[in-house]
């Protein structure tokens, strides 16, 4: 079996990425640069590092109740090593938990005007993903706070229009007021920074990484082995007995 890429390769014994020396690197660029490289398959401009960092920072923690964070939690609790406990924080993220970026970004890169986007949806009496929150609702900070540097790094255009416009047109034709969420947010600065979409899931799980080793460790460091729920968590509607 042969692989081909063109993420990395070996050559007199030195490591290359992206064309680059792994050495160079690591000498010269940030933990940030090089990841966006290897997503992006080229080095990020200045201002694009800059908005890429407070990006993985924005999605770093959101506490111990997100499905990233208890569920490795439980993972560890049981026995599991620290790695598989990160990788059953990363299976709890799903379409409902940091997912919502890849479609929103779908619908960001669509030539479908905001208007009909809305439209549609609520025809086919659908949400739209990169909107509401279970938490904010009246605005998502840190979705304000990703898009207003965003602006102040001259990196806020079209996409950015574009996820504001859907955002109104859904409060005028639905007469209710659905703040712009974290994954709205990122899917708009992904298309900005023309990264794929498809890596969606996988950036948001990428920055909860360091919060899923946190949890994990803390579990083990303060806690009995064995998480579960208590006999008050639990409300029985089964079959009367």
């Amino acid at each position: 079996m042969k692989w081909k890429t063109a993420i990395s390769t070996a050559k007199n014994g030195e490591v290359y990425v992206r064309g680059i020396a792994l050495a160079e690197l690591m000498r010269e660029k940030t933990f940030t640069e090089v990841a966006f490289l290897l997503m992006g398959g080229r080095l990020p401009d200045e201002s694009e590092r800059k908005l890429f960092d407070v990006l993985l920072v924005s999605c770093a923690e959101h506490g111990v109740g997100a499905p990233s964070a208890f569920v490795p939690r439980v993972s560890v609790s049981v026995g599991n090593p620290m790695n598989a406990a990160m990788a059953a924080g990363l299976l709890a993220i799903g379409d409902f938990h940091g997912g919502a970026v890849e479609a929103c970004a779908e619908l960001l890169q669509s030539s479908a005007s905001a208007e009909k986007i809305v439209a549609d949806a609520r025809e086919a009496g659908e949400r739209i993903p990169g909107f509401g929150h279970k938490v904010y609702k009246d605005k998502d900070p840190r979705a304000e706070a990703l898009l207003a540097k965003a602006a102040e790094l001259k990196l806020a255009g079209a996409r950015v229009e574009k996820i504001r416009a859907m955002g109104e047109e859904l409060e005028k034709q639905s007469g209710k007021h659905l703040p712009l969420n974290i994954d709205g947010a990122i899917a708009a600065l992904m298309c900005e920074m023309k990264l794929d979409a498809r890596l969606g899931k996988a950036l948001f799980g990428f920055a909860r990484m360091p919060a899923m080793m946190a949890h994990a460790l803390e579990e083990l460091q303060n806690e009995k082995p064995y998480r579960r729920f208590g006999d008050e968590d639990i409300s029985y509607r089964g079959p009367s007995i």
